[in-house]
């Protein structure tokens, strides 16, 4: 039997919970063995792991982080985030249903959260939005944002680390864009990680999974030779009085770190802004739908982007014509 994810394990079933999944200070895991092989056989052979914090003894000091946050541009970065530290994740429901994965995040205690084609609010994906609500067994009526906070205010060990994306969807790693606030309310500590996975835009394939069948994109991951992971482990962020009091604030600050750390720009948009883009029809549609709740019942065209991820113009300027 599955463990509920509306509440802890007893000190037993903790146990045993740590053995099968692995942590930082019990890696022989079988879930966490399974990870790199996973991971291996997307091609993900070297793991670039970069500290803010060197000195090992110094980062030991850092307080406890209530939950991890990073970019999220596909599976690799969760493989390792299960690999390195046994965490579990914010989920969207439907991913309760795929072969294994499904099963070892119901193991994990992972919190799923209905991403509602019939009512999901602004920015809720995998974020802890006080709108959305938990489809996990045991936590029925319960928001998303008071389970996180729960899990980020209990005990260190009483759950599985919590790690979020805050953006609430993947995308290429080029940017970042809105922080939701669900990570961030608690105003405790968090552990900024920052990911990316560098390949040759004349020869390569883009490892990141946003917009595309995910049946094609392993096939595509397995064409490689080898797909890179760059981890970088910024230093625990501990929030000022101000941060605390805002979690808006908070989250835009750990943002600009992380955008800092990887180089990249930030953008105000969010998952509505990339369902328009996406390959089916259905999602596309709920885009439109969403888009024009936002916009007053009128769908704003577009975006126009003048440059591609690597920096190229796209579009003639004014100085060429």
């Amino acid at each position: 039997m599955l463990p509920s994810m509306g509440q802890p394990l007893q000190p037993g079933l903790r146990y045993v919970q740590t053995i099968l999944t692995g942590t930082s200070t019990s890696a022989a895991g079988w879930v966490s063995r399974i990870q790199p092989d996973t991971a291996v056989l997307l091609g993900f052979v070297w793991i670039r792991e970069k500290y803010e914090i060197t000195d090992p003894q110094k980062r030991a000091k850092q307080p406890y982080p209530s939950v991890v946050v990073c970019n999220h541009l596909g599976f690799a970065e969760l493989l390792y985030l299960v690999f390195s530290d046994g965490c579990c994740f914010v989920s969207k429901d439907t991913n309760r249903a795929l072969p294994f994965i499904g099963k070892i995040s119901e193991v994990l205690q992972s919190i799923f959260v209905d991403r509602g084609e019939g009512g999901r609010p602004e920015g809720a994906a995998n974020n802890g939005n006080t709108s959305t609500h938990s489809t996990s067994s045991g936590t029925e009526g319960r928001s998303t944002t008071d389970q996180i906070l729960e899990r980020a205010h209990a005990p260190p060990g009483t759950w599985p680390p919590l790690a979020l994306c805050p953006e609430g969807t993947t995308h290429t790693g080029h940017c970042l864009i809105r922080f939701a606030t669900g990570a961030f309310r608690a105003g405790l500590p968090v552990q900024p990680v920052c990911i990316s996975m560098p390949f040759s835009p004349v020869h390569g394939y883009d490892p990141s999974f946003s917009c595309a069948n995910i049946v094609t994109h392993v096939l595509g991951l397995m064409t490689q030779p080898m797909n890179h992971l760059h981890v970088t482990h910024l230093a625990v962020y501990v929030p000022n009085a101000a941060e605390k009091a805002d979690a808006r604030l908070y989250a835009n600050n750990v943002r600009c770190r992380m955008a800092e750390e990887l180089g990249v720009g930030m953008y105000e948009l969010t998952w509505t802004d990339k369902l328009q883009f996406e390959i089916s029809e259905k999602a596309r549609e709920l885009g439109r739908k969403k888009l024009a709740e936002r916009h007053g019942g009128v769908v704003p065209p577009p975006p126009v982007f003048t440059q591609d991820p690597f920096g190229n113009p796209l579009l003639e300027s004014k100085k060429d014509k």
